[in-house]
């Protein structure tokens, strides 16, 4: 084996979480609307002025998998790249590319959470102007192959081939993927080309067949479920990879030395790392609104990275913080984020020469539950239909101290879950909204949400959505289906 074979890979990094907190664009930027696109598209949008920023939508099913990429093409512009979901909840934020050479570039990919309209926002890091290349690329939920812990699978790729889909789920122990380029050649030619994604769509490793027998990934224990797509790099060339996952214990000895070829055997190079070490655990304590967070010290860490992510996998961006000498931090959640939950809080820790690399990572769930506020323990909403139409009037009752409302509209869908239809906001002073043009004919049963805020404006990732939340209600609504007239006497 070659040890200092490395592939792309990214990860919980501080530095990149850093700089999308200070790179966001700030809230008086001059939005401009650059129009819907599709799976597929390729459009050239320009950013000409240094706080100015473009908005394209896109319609998207619950499950889909998007992979967003935008590319300088003239000035100096530097992309922020913003996913935001149909409810209007900021779903992910980037303003790098991690698995290219171009520093001008940034991905977002993701398994959508809902369906509906997405938003892509787009702006430049310090003012930075010029044209841009944004490309949008979406498939359906994948038919995927599960693998079976222990069980090698042989995977042959064809000519021209169509990317084939694998998944597997982390179990009780340190897991290990094993890559092995089971293809003829002097020693191993099939350039094939893997990707690993997690349980999120967040793309954490890439690995590129050609040069190695073998490639092995580690992620951690109970860290959820993986995609592992598998295509070629060359389309005019065909081969066979086998993948297998076990425990850490259970992976095999590394590939031997082909003798006739005239490969020298070498040292098994170290997995890939994604994920915790040994005793290196994150733990806290919760105080109302307050989390208290605590983990062991490395030997080897000049210093930790601390991050808090929602549901969505949304950095709260006032989360991100570089520690050093220090073992413990405090974070306190801004009321307006508990209805975000349940959260995920990391820690990683690092070393310097390591590069971006972490030593170690450790994550834990911060769940509120149902947990109302010291200022508002619940809204009364109600919602009536008006006869004959698919429109319906949506009330509740004042909340002292309320600025906003936000007023969420949700399709049940078949499974039970619900899928974002429209967000919509009315002043504090009013107690009722007339609901028009927001329920689409396949559905019929719908929830309708209340949100009470303190401040109208300043939330948001351009500062013009209600911030300070207080507390929210909800009603069920839903349409009888228009039947033949009844006709029978007057009264």
């Amino acid at each position: 084996m070659q040890p200092d074979r490395h592939p792309h890979f990214s990860t919980f990094a501080a530095v990149l979480l850093l700089t999308v907190l200070l790179l966001r664009p700030a809230p008086n930027a001059q939005a401009q609307i650059g129009g819907a696109i599709g799976y597929g598209s390729s459009v050239l949008g320009n950013i000409t002025a240094a706080e100015q920023s473009t908005t394209y939508s896109f319609s998207g099913s619950v499950s889909d998998f998007v992979d967003v990429t935008i590319h300088n093409w003239t000035g100096t512009f530097d992309p922020l790249l913003e996913l935001v979901a149909p409810n209007g909840q900021s779903l992910a934020t980037s303003s790098a590319y991690p698995f290219s050479d171009d520093p001008l570039a940034a991905q977002i990919t993701m398994f959508l959470p809902q369906s509906g309209i997405y938003s892509l926002h787009i702006s430049g890091a310090r003012g930075t102007t010029g044209e841009f290349i944004l490309r949008l690329q979406g498939r359906t939920a994948a038919t995927t192959t599960p693998l079976v812990y222990g069980q090698p699978v042989a995977v042959n790729v064809p000519i021209n081939p169509t990317p084939q889909a694998y998944i597997f789920t982390a179990q009780t122990c340190p897991t290990v993927l094993t890559i092995a380029n089971l293809s003829a050649g002097e020693p191993f030619t099939f350039p094939f080309h893997i990707r690993v994604r997690d349980e999120i769509g967040t793309e954490i490793a890439q690995f590129d067949g050609g040069d190695a027998l073998e490639d092995r990934l580690k992620v951690a224990a109970n860290s959820g479920q993986y995609e592992v797509i598998v295509t070629s790099a060359d389309p005019l060339v065909t081969g066979t990879v086998q993948l297998l996952v076990t425990c850490e214990d259970q992976a095999p000895g590394c590939l031997t030395a082909l003798s006739g070829s005239g490969y020298v055997s070498r040292p098994c190079p170290p997995c890939l790392q994604i994920g915790a070490c040994a005793d290196f655990a994150l733990t806290f304590t919760l105080t109302e609104h307050t989390a208290a967070f605590s983990w062991p010290p490395l030997a080897d860490a000049d210093w930790y990275i601390f991050s808090i992510v929602d549901a969505f996998g949304a950095l709260l961006p006032d989360s991100a913080l570089l520690l050093e000498g220090v073992t413990s931090h405090t974070y306190t959640f801004a009321p307006a984020d508990v209805a975000r939950g349940p959260f995920t809080a990391y820690v990683s820790a690092g070393a310097e020469g390591g590069g971006s690399d972490p030593l170690c990572l450790a994550a834990v769930v911060v769940s509120f539950g149902d947990h109302p506020t010291a200022e508002c323990t619940g809204m009364v909403v109600g919602v009536d239909p008006v006869p004959g139409a698919r429109v319906a009037v949506a009330h509740w009752e004042a909340v002292t101290g309320a600025a906003a409302y936000l007023i969420h509209v949700y399709a049940s869908a078949d499974d039970g879950g619900l899928i974002g239809i429209r967000v919509l906001t009315a002043p504090g002073d009013t107690t009722s909204y007339h609901l028009a043009d927001v329920f689409p004919a396949e559905y019929d049963h719908y929830q309708i949400e209340v949100a009470a805020y303190a401040e109208a404006t300043g939330g948001g990732a351009f500062g013009d959505m209600p911030q300070g939340y207080l507390c929210a209600g909800t009603a069920d609504l839903t349409f009888t289906p228009l039947g033949p007239v009844e006709w029978g006497p007057a009264t």
